[in-house]
């Protein structure tokens, strides 16, 4: 499970640092994921994966200003993922709506409309 490890803001500019835990037998350190968001969360700018070390490091900066300046340099020093709308990836409303999966709110205001 994902935990936030990191948290800085800043006129409007905001980083997130998660933790990404990876299996146990597979060899690899622990991971964080650093997020971007602008306009006072409005704007989510993306994210990007980060190494332990480097997050470790992150971690250590005390001063605000200074680790704002240390995401910014990370965050462009890589192409940043996309947040993506999960929401509507799910395809067109079939007889399991509301069985299998929760009932969507463009079902429940479509029937409601139909009644």
């Amino acid at each position: 499970m994902a935990k936030t490890v990191l948290r800085v803001r800043l006129d409007g500019i905001a980083f997130y640092m998660n933790t990404e835990t990876s299996s146990p037998g597979t060899g690899h350190r622990n991971r964080f994921r650093l997020f971007k968001t602008e306009n006072y969360g409005r704007d989510k700018s993306g994210w990007i994966q980060v190494g332990s070390t480097a997050g470790q490091e992150l971690l250590a900066i005390e001063n605000e200003s200074i680790l704002l300046k240390a995401c910014e340099k990370l965050f462009a020093s890589k192409k940043p993922h996309r947040y993506d709308l999960h929401g509507a990836i799910r395809g067109k409303p079939g007889k399991w709506e509301g069985e299998a999966f929760p009932v969507r709110k463009s079902v429940q205001t479509m029937s409601s409309i139909e009644q």
